[in-house]
C-alpha cells in the first residue's frame, strides 16, 4: 500500500493525478510508476478510461474504491447512459480488473469516433485560477471530452497542449508545466451552440446517471418524437420532416463542425440511427445535439427515469366519482395509457380505491379537462354502496334516484337488478337496445344512436333533417339502414330553403342565443390564451371547441354581438406569430434568460421571411421589458 499519492483534484483526469505523482515522488523511469501503482510495468497509461484499478485502489487504501474513481476521475460517464446495460458493465469489469486492450472498440469510439483530439486540452483561465491556487494547473475531464472545443465554465476557447501526447513515449505520464502554457485568451466571439454542447457534456460527467441506459434513452426519444409531432399515426418515424426540422435547428455549419453532417439518401446516416434505436453506436456529442433538438434541456431529460410524456399531466388525478366524498379531489394515482386504435392519440384509464374507474382521450390541453370523463369503465363499491341506501329508503321514484346518483335512469335500472334489490321491478322497463353489426364485428347501441337525433332535435329545434344529417352523421347512417321507419317519423318534416328561414326565425330567439353564445365564446377565447401551447384564435378552432361550428358559419348574422366580438379577437397568421414570439420571450424573462431574436424565432418555429415582418415590433417589446 502506498504511503504517498497526489489526491485528484476536481473534475482532474486520474491520468493527470498519476502525472503529478511521478513528478513529485521523484521517479526517473514510468515502469517504477507503473509497478507502484498497478503492480506491473506492461500497463499503457489511458488519457480517458483507464484500467487496472482495482488494483489501485488498493494500493491508496480506503481513500479510493475503483467505482470512485471510475465515476470521479474518468470520461466513462460521458459515454455510459448511451450504453447497454450489459455493455456499460462489461466495460466497467474491464476498467477495473483488465489491462484495457481493446477497450475503445467495445465502447465505440473506433466507429463512432468524432472530433477526435491527439493532445491535451486546456482552459487559460481555469489554469490561471489553478496556478493561482494550487501552485499548478491540472488536467480537466470536461477539457479532454471529443466535441468540446470551449471551456464551460469561462466560455473561452480551449488550447491544446504544446507536448503532443501522441509523439511522447506510449508509457510517458504528461504533466501541465507552467512554462509551457499559453495564458492569453483568445477574444473571438463564441459560438452559444458550443458552449451550450459543453455545458451539457459537463452534467454527463457531473451527475450520477448510472440508473440511465440506452433502452431508457431510446424510449424517451419515442415518446418525445411523438410529443414533437414526428411519428405518423402507425407510430412510425417521419424521417424527412425530421431531417428537415432538425437540420433547419442548427444550420448545416456547426453539423459540419461537429463532424455531424446528415446524407439524408444514406439509409445508416446517425440521425437514423439515432432515431430508431439501432444497435450501431452513435457518439454521446451527437446525443447531446438530439436531446438539446427535442427538449432544449438535458437536465429534463434525464430528470427521472420514471418520468415521460405525461399527456395526463402529474399524478394524482381527480376521482370524478359524484357520490363519493373525495368527488374531484387529486387521490388517483393509477393511470394506464393506451393508444385510441384509430388516431392513435393516448387514452388514459384512471382508477381510483374507491372502485370507481373512468377513461378520456388525450392529451389534455386545458385545466378543465382534468375533470372530464369520456367513459364510465367501474363505479365500484362506494357508488353502489350509495345506490343501495337510497333504494332501501323506499322514498324516491327512478328519475329522482338517477339524479342523486348523478346518472342515466337506465344506469339505477342495471344495477338495481344486478345487485338483487329489484327496487324497480315492476316499473315501466327502459330498455337498452342492442344489436351486433355484423359487417363490424362491435355492438351497436341503437338506443343511444336514437338519443342522439332527439336530443339534437330538441337542443336546435330549427334544424333541417340535412343539418341533422351533417351533425349526426354516424347516428344518422346506422339508422337509415337499419331503422328507416322509425328515424323518418322522428325527423322534422322536409322544407324548401323559404319554410327553413322562416321557421329558423320564428323558432329560435336568436337574441337570447346571441348572449348565450357570445359568453361561450368568450370562455372558449380565454382557455386559448391561457392553453400551455400556443392554439391560433379563429373562428373554426373556437367553433370546434364548443360544437357551435356550423352555426357561426351559417347564422353568425343572427348574432351581432357574437360577430363583434369574434371580428375584435380573431388572429391573423402575423397576429398568431407575434403573440407566440410574446409568449416565448415573457417566459425567458422570468426565467431571467438572455433573450435573443435568433433563438426566439427558432423556438417560435417562424420562417425568416416571415419572422423579418415581425421583428420591430418584437425588438420593442423586448426594450420595454415584454
Amino acid at each position: 500500500m502506498l504511503t504517498f499519492f497526489t489526491d485528484p483534484h476536481e473534475d482532474e483526469l486520474l491520468y493527470g493525478a498519476i502525472a503529478r505523482y511521478h513528478y513529485y515522488i521523484g521517479n526517473i523511469d514510468y515502469k517504477d510508476t507503473l509497478r507502484e501503482l498497478f503492480g506491473r510495468d506492461s500497463v499503457i497509461p489511458s488519457l480517458y478510461l483507464p484500467c487496472k484499478l482495482e488494483h489501485l485502489a488498493k494500493q491508496l487504501g480506503k481513500k479510493y474504491t475503483s467505482d470512485y474513481l471510475i465515476k470521479n476521475h474518468t470520461l466513462f460517464p460521458f459515454y455510459a447512459p448511451f450504453l447497454p446495460k450489459e455493455r456499460k458493465n462489461t466495460l466497467i469489469n474491464t476498467m477495473k480488473f483488465e489491462d484495457g486492450q481493446g477497450i475503445y472498440t467495445r465502447l465505440g469510439m473506433v466507429a463512432g469516433g468524432i472530433c477526435k483530439k491527439e493532445g491535451i486540452y486546456y482552459c487559460p483561465l481555469c489554469s490561471q485560477k489553478e496556478i493561482k491556487k494550487y501552485g499548478e494547473a491540472y488536467i480537466h475531464r470536461i477539457h479532454q471530452v471529443q466535441g468540446v472545443f470551449v471551456c464551460p465554465e469561462h466560455e473561452v476557447k480551449l488550447k491544446k497542449y504544446k507536448i503532443d501526447k501522441t509523439k511522447a513515449s506510449r508509457i510517458e505520464f504528461i504533466r501541465l508545466d507552467e512554462k509551457l502554457l499559453e495564458l492569453d485568451i483568445e477574444r473571438k466571439a463564441i459560438d452559444k451552440e458550443l458552449v451550450k454542447i459543453a455545458q451539457a457534456a459537463r452534467y454527463l460527467l457531473d451527475n450520477d446517471l448510472a440508473a440511465f441506459d440506452k433502452e431508457f434513452v431510446a424510449k424517451k426519444y419515442k415518446e418525445l418524437l411523438d410529443k414533437k409531432g414526428f411519428l405518423s399515426v402507425n407510430k412510425t418515424i417521419q424521417q424527412k420532416k425530421l431531417y428537415n426540422a432538425f437540420i433547419w435547428f442548427y444550420g448545416k455549419e456547426l453539423l459540419n463542425k461537429l463532424e455531424s453532417d446528415i446524407d439524408q439518401d444514406d439509409e445508416y446516416n446517425w440521425l437514423k440511427v439515432i432515431s430508431r434505436n439501432s444497435k450501431r453506436t452513435v457518439h454521446p456529442i451527437r446525443h447531446i445535439l438530439f436531446i438539446d433538438f427535442l427538449t432544449e434541456d438535458i437536465k429534463h431529460f434525464f430528470k427521472s427515469k420514471e418520468e415521460g410524456y405525461s399527456p395526463f399531466g402529474e399524478s394524482p388525478w381527480p376521482c370524478l366519482n359524484p357520490v363519493a366524498e373525495h368527488y374531484k379531489k387529486d387521490v388517483v394515482t393509477n393511470l394506464k395509457i393506451t393508444a385510441d386504435y384509430k388516431t392513435r392519440l393516448p387514452v388514459g384509464t384512471f382508477s381510483c380505491t374507491c372502485g370507481f374507474v373512468y377513461s378520456r382521450k388525450g392529451p389534455d390541453q386545458f385545466e378543465e379537462d382534468r375533470y372530464r370523463v369520456g367513459r364510465i369503465k367501474a363505479f365500484g363499491h362506494v357508488w353502489e354502496n350509495k345506490l343501495k341506501a337510497y333504494l332501501k329508503e323506499e322514498k324516491y321514484g327512478l328519475r329522482e334516484v338517477a339524479r342523486l346518483m348523478k346518472c342515466d335512469p337506465k344506469t339505477i335500472k342495471n344495477f338495481d337488478k344486478k345487485l338483487g334489490l329489484n327496487y324497480f321491478e315492476g316499473s315501466k322497463a327502459i330498455v337498452k337496445e342492442v344489436k351486433v353489426n355484423k359487417a363490424q364485428g362491435k355492438e351497436i347501441d341503437i338506443q343511444a344512436y336514437k338519443d342522439k337525433i332527439i336530443g339534437t332535435i330538441r337542443e336546435q329545434p330549427s334544424l333541417s333533417r340535412t343539418q341533422i344529417r351533417r351533425l349526426c352523421q354516424k347516428e344518422y347512417s346506422y339508422l337509415y339502414s337499419h331503422e328507416k321507419e322509425w328515424l323518418f317519423s322522428n325527423l322534422p318534416k322536409k322544407m324548401n330553403k323559404q319554410e327553413i328561414d322562416y321557421k329558423s326565425d320564428q323558432r329560435v330567439a336568436w337574441d337570447v342565443r346571441d348572449t348565450e353564445i357570445v359568453e361561450a365564446v368568450k370562455e372558449a377565447h380565454r382557455k386559448l390564451l391561457a392553453s400551455q401551447k400556443p392554439i391560433r384564435i379563429t373562428k373554426s378552432n373556437i367553433g370546434k371547441m364548443l360544437g357551435i361550428l356550423p352555426t357561426l358559419e351559417k347564422n353568425l348574422d343572427k348574432l351581432p354581438k357574437t360577430k363583434e366580438f369574434l371580428d375584435s379577437i380573431l388572429e391573423s397568421v402575423t397576429d398568431f406569430q407575434i403573440r407566440r414570439s410574446k409568449k416565448i420571450i415573457d417566459e425567458k424573462i422570468a426565467r431571467k434568460e438572455p433573450v435573443r431574436l435568433w433563438e426566439i424565432q427558432r423556438l417560435a418555429g417562424i420562417r425568416t421571411k416571415a419572422f423579418n415582418k415581425i421583428k420591430d415590433s418584437l425588438e420593442a417589446y423586448i426594450n420595454r421589458g415584454g
